[in-house]
């Protein structure tokens, strides 16, 4: 069994950085070479555009954390009806060694970096535990999109 304590606390800092839509601190949680297809490739800038997108395109995501298994997850959620959240999908995590070498610049005052992130929209087999986001957090999002459609 892998031991993923290592990773629980960049993975909590993921969620909290992606809510606050901190995407200068998600990028310090990247390693320079990082590959992501979901966010458009490889390398820190082109995946950061990609979270961007991501966050342009789906105003009211948030993201709170899960487990696949005993694998630690992220879980993407959306808007939906009548004040409730939808699972979007889940995104796995793949970190830099841990014990590599001080000289490599992946590693930062011993930091784990993410390295490649997968994401999945496929429905799971109940294996994946998540926790759901607070409905109360979606209010102010409803607020500025019913008032950019012009709804009193």
């Amino acid at each position: 069994m892998t031991d993923y304590s290592a990773q629980e606390a960049n993975l909590d800092e993921f969620v909290d950085y992606f809510n606050a839509r901190d995407l200068e601190a998600i990028s310090e949680l990247l390693d320079p070479e990082v590959s992501a297809p979901f966010f458009g490739g490889n390398g820190e800038e082109s995946v950061m555009q990609g979270v961007g997108e991501l966050v342009l395109a789906y105003p009211g995501i948030v993201t709170t954390r899960g487990e696949l298994g005993d694998e630690p997850v992220v879980v993407a959620w959306i808007p939906g009806q009548q004040r409730v959240y939808q699972r979007m999908g889940y995104f796995r995590f793949t970190f830099t060694e841990e014990g590599e070498g001080v000289e490599d610049p992946s590693v930062i005052d011993g930091e784990l970096k993410i390295e490649h992130i997968d994401y999945s929209d496929e429905i799971d087999d109940g294996s994946l535990l998540v926790e759901e986001p607070d409905p109360s957090d979606m209010a102010e999002s409803e607020s500025w999109q019913e008032w950019e459609e012009g709804v009193s």
